[in-house]
């Protein structure tokens, strides 16, 4: 007998925003939560890569080092079955730090993967931008992106469980059609 039941590990949330411990890496970490409950339940512990930590920024005059340990997190990304990609709106789209990353994948680097786009806003118009520029780049690299980016405002930060379980609920179909 075939099993029917859906796989979607590795699961890899990838987190743009230049400061750790974030509410983009707090509705990242809903989103797929939420995702990983109604697809596949037993994914076990995805991997987060919070590029804050990986690579160090700062936008001061001294240079910031990394926090975490160095990982491969071309590969890490590569590896993804299922990819959570987060970026708060900096100047009407994702962040630099996003881009300089996603700019150095190769072309077609994410064919294996399903994307979901995250972004949070401080405005409405930015909401509706950064999630379109972002669902892009990751069709760009490859990755099927089946499903709207869930883009929500900071303003919505104490509601980000109920709004990516919501969202989830509603494009569940859509991302495990395009996990099959």
């Amino acid at each position: 007998m075939v099993s029917t039941a859906l796989r979607v590990a590795p699961v890899v949330t990838l987190v743009g925003n230049p400061r750790a411990g974030s509410r983009t890496r707090a509705l990242a970490d809903a989103v797929t939560a939420a995702l990983i409950d109604r697809l596949d339940p037993g994914a076990g512990t995805p991997t987060v890569l919070e590029l804050a930590e990986i690579v160090g920024v700062t936008f001061g005059a001294t240079p910031a080092p990394a926090v975490t340990p160095a990982v491969d997190a071309f590969a890490t990304v590569r590896a993804a079955r299922l990819l959570v990609v987060a970026t708060p709106t900096y100047k009407g789209t994702y962040t630099g730090l996003l881009k300089i990353f996603l700019d150095q994948l190769p072309h077609e680097a994410l064919r294996d993967a399903v994307a979901v786009p995250v972004a949070v806003a401080a405005s409405e118009p930015h909401r509706f931008a950064v999630g379109a520029a972002l669902h892009d780049v990751l069709v760009a690299l490859g990755a099927r992106v089946p499903a709207p980016p869930l883009a929500l405002l900071e303003s919505r930060a104490g509601t980000f469980g109920a709004a990516a379980r919501d969202w989830a609920a509603t494009h569940a179909a859509a991302l495990g059609g395009a996990l099959r």
